[in-house]
């Protein structure tokens, strides 16, 4: 079950289980100041008697009660008007819950001290004269210097030194504005202004720095459009394909990515960039010519210009067969760096077995949706896809005016704006944990789960910024659901604080190897490993303690069992189970429909039912299930939550479980186990005090049937398990469908 529909069950059966994404925001008008004591587990935020609360629809109703309280109402969200013209043309934003960025680029150097040409200067921000300007920077970092002249009568040249005279980076040119990428911080920088030649000195309108999150968008070059923002830095871009002193755009296709991101916001022109005026820096670079073509080498030199010139994601929105040695090495030195690298998975509709960049470990692929948020019906697939976005004839910037354009390559620009939305606003966290804040957040938005068509799903912008960080460990060629190859190595990627502690490979929830963690990226042979497919656990421990975990299913394939016939009583129940993902079957195609549920099977359909993740702690908790026996990992979190007690230290997995074991055990499942019971159903063979209450709390719900004879000492049936799995989802689904 996945873990949106489980919440979903929490919010409909369990009200005294609270959940952030249940809450919504509230503002509340009480009598006096002092009444807001009363609402203090609640209270967002206060203004005099009026307090914002982040409650459920339970908690609302009963403090909407309260004697105190005088009014209720929702905290209704406005948005920031947009005035571009083209913007009601943008369908993507929506889709993916896109809101203008509430970063803003900030010109740091207003304010500063400086000395120009050997006068002390406090920069306001209006234009001045100068050849030598000195800036104490302090602790202060800037990514780039920009200087702006009044005029043009030719080149000119700015370079930017440190104190001991070393360079930090130059430009020259005949553009009215010059950037340099600044190689390193350092406290205090020299910067030259010169342009020889000229008859009348160049006045400086604009001296700015900023410390710039960098895009580098590696394509066919950008043109100087009226609607970009001045944050795309075309006097630094470079071109690989026609060898220009710029990277001018003559194919189109580049300028129609760059605009996705960065099309000015507010301008009255056009269309609205996805990272407004966020502190987010585009860099051209060009590898594609006027035809869309180019080669390996070229965009090899592009991801390396990308990546000396501080590159913090790069957009690869091309994609081609054939791999070669020069791609693969330098985005795997991007990948190792912590620079995302954002590709196209291609518009062949083939799979992207042989497609590249997108298939390069650590890559992340991104597949396109058309309006009804399906695939597109072009976009290729592959277990090479992590995550999908709009790509259906999406209106941006061209050579001249606007066009609409479709295919991934406009798909990925809205992953690497997201990306380096969170990038700017988590600088603290590194790119593991921001791409797994990306995937954790998506929409699913095609098959249940992972799928190889749209990834984890479509990505959602708010949803991603709001999510607490998350936990730096991801397989980056290893999706769940994926079968394990033979001769293929899979890389484990790992935030660098879990370096040096203790990690540990289960399959099927059995330990097969430990291993010392000794670098953020490790590789492991998986089919030498497991000798056979399974689910693939990877929990890391500090002792015994767990860290930090991942676990990635096996595929479950919905194929017919040869026992279970259409005239068999739960012929629907056991189809759906196994479409649910919830059960398997035996290897020779077999499900044994009448035979009794054991207590191992009966964990590890619940397992699956409500996603358990690893235990805290890293120990068997029974004699007779140590860590290397199969689902052991299974058992440790079923023991940890208090589900499984086991019987004198034993769990006894091979026994069979009765049906009013299996009451208490869905009960301790569901946490209902504090509930009050509200209509009492008369089962008259129900004895035991704590099995009468589970049996009560589920008819309640409709797990169980209201009927007078529960039959608690007989054994559960494989094909009842299924039943009661298939009832609790149909709940699920007729509870989502009516809050749709």
């Amino acid at each position: 079950m996945s873990r949106w529909l489980w919440l979903s069950f929490i919010f409909l059966f369990i009200p005294q289980v609270v959940w952030a994404s249940e809450k919504e925001e509230w503002i509340v008008q009480v009598r006096h100041t002092s009444d807001v004591r009363h609402l203090q587990p609640y209270v967002v935020d206060t203004i005099g008697t009026f307090v914002k609360v982040a409650v459920t629809e339970e908690e609302r109703e009963n403090i909407s009660r309260l004697p105190f309280v005088l009014n209720m109402e929702k905290n209704d969200i406005k948005r920031a008007a947009v005035d571009d013209p083209l913007f009601s043309e943008q369908w993507s934003l929506a889709v993916i819950d896109w809101h203008i960025p509430s970063l803003t680029s900030m010109n740091r150097l207003i304010g500063k001290q400086m000395i120009v040409d050997g006068r002390e200067y406090v920069y306001d921000g209006e234009s001045f004269e100068g050849e030598h300007i000195v800036i104490a920077l302090g602790e202060e970092t800037l990514s780039r210097l920009s200087v702006t002249v009044d005029h043009i009568e030719g080149p000119w040249r700015i370079q930017v030194k440190d104190e001991t005279g070393a360079m930090l980076g130059e430009n020259e040119g005949e553009l009215a504005r010059l950037d340099v990428l600044l190689s390193r911080p350092s406290s205090t920088v020299h910067l030259y202004v010169t342009a020889p030649n000229w008859t009348n000195r160049p006045r400086i309108v604009e001296l700015k720095g900023v410390n710039h999150v960098i895009v580098a968008i590696v394509d066919s070059g950008v043109a100087l459009h009226e609607d970009l923002n001045d944050h795309v830095l075309y006097s630094v871009s470079v071109d690989y394909a026609e060898n220009k002193r710029y990277a001018d755009d003559t194919f189109g296709h580049g300028t129609h990515v760059t605009g996705i991101l960065a099309a000015s916001v507010n301008n009255g022109k056009g269309i609205a960039g996805l990272i407004g005026d966020a502190p987010i820096d585009i860099l051209p670079i060009k590898v594609l010519d006027r035809y869309g073509v180019g080669g390996d080498f070229e965009i090899a030199k592009g991801v390396k210009y990308a990546l000396d010139h501080g590159a913090s994601v790069i957009n690869l929105s091309l994609a081609g067969q054939g791999e070669t040695e020069v791609l693969k090495a330098i985005i795997e030195e991007a990948v190792k760096r912590g620079v995302h690298v954002v590709a196209a998975a291609g518009n062949s509709h083939m799979p992207t077995t042989n497609i590249y960049p997108a298939s390069y470990p650590g890559v992340m692929t991104v597949a396109a949706v058309d309006r009804e948020q399906m695939p597109l019906s072009i976009s290729n697939y592959g277990w090479d896809v992590e995550i999908s976005a709009p790509g259906d004839f999406l209106i941006s910037t061209y050579i001249s005016g606007y066009r609409t354009m479709r295919g991934t390559s406009m798909a990925a620009p809205h992953v690497s704006a997201l990306l380096a939305i969170l990038r700017a606003t988590y600088p603290e966290e590194d790119a593991l944990q921001l791409r797994k804040r990306v995937w954790k957040t998506t929409k699913d938005v095609h098959w249940r789960g992972y799928d190889m068509y749209t990834g984890y799903g479509m990505i959602q912008w708010q949803q991603a910024l709001a999510l607490s960080a998350p936990l730096g460990i991801d397989w980056l060629n290893l999706q769940p659901g994926q079968p394990i190859a033979k001769n293929r190595t899979y890389i484990l990627a790992l935030s660098s604080p879990f370096v040096g502690k203790q990690g540990h490979l289960f399959v099927n929830g059995k330990l097969v190897y430990s291993f010392n963690v000794d670098r953020e990226m490790m590789s492991f042979r998986l089919f030498d490993l497991m000798k056979q497919q399974g689910d693939v656990a990877v929990v890391i421990t500090d002792e015994k303690r767990v860290i930090a975990s991942d676990v990635r299913a096996t595929p479950i394939r919905p194929t017919p069992f040869s026992d279970v016939k259409k005239t068999y009583w739960a012929y629907s129940d056991i189809l759906q189970a196994q479409q649910l993902g919830m059960i398997r079957g035996y290897g020779d195609g077999t499900f044994r429909p009448n035979n009794p549920l054991t207590r191992r099977e009966s964990i590890v359909m619940l397992a699956r039912l409500f996603d358990w993740e690893a235990p805290s702690l890293l120990s068997a908790p029974f004699v007779d299930v140590p860590l290397t026996t199969t689902n052991a990992l299974l058992v440790a979190t079923a023991a940890e939550k208090g589900i499984v007690k086991g019987a004198g230290g034993k769990a006894l997995l091979h026994e069979q479980v009765t049906r009013g074991e299996l009451a208490l055990l869905l009960v301790r499942a569901l946490q209902l186990e504090n509930e009050p019971i509200r209509s009492v159903y008369p089962f008259q063979d129900v004895k035991q005090q704590d099995v009468w209450k589970a049996v009560q709390l589920l008819a309640e719900r409709g797990i169980v049937a209201k009927v007078p004879y529960f039959h608690p000492n007989e054994p559960v049936t494989r094909a009842q398990m299924c039943a009661i799995i298939v009832r609790v989802s149909t709940l699920i689904r007729q509870y989502s469908t009516k809050s749709a």
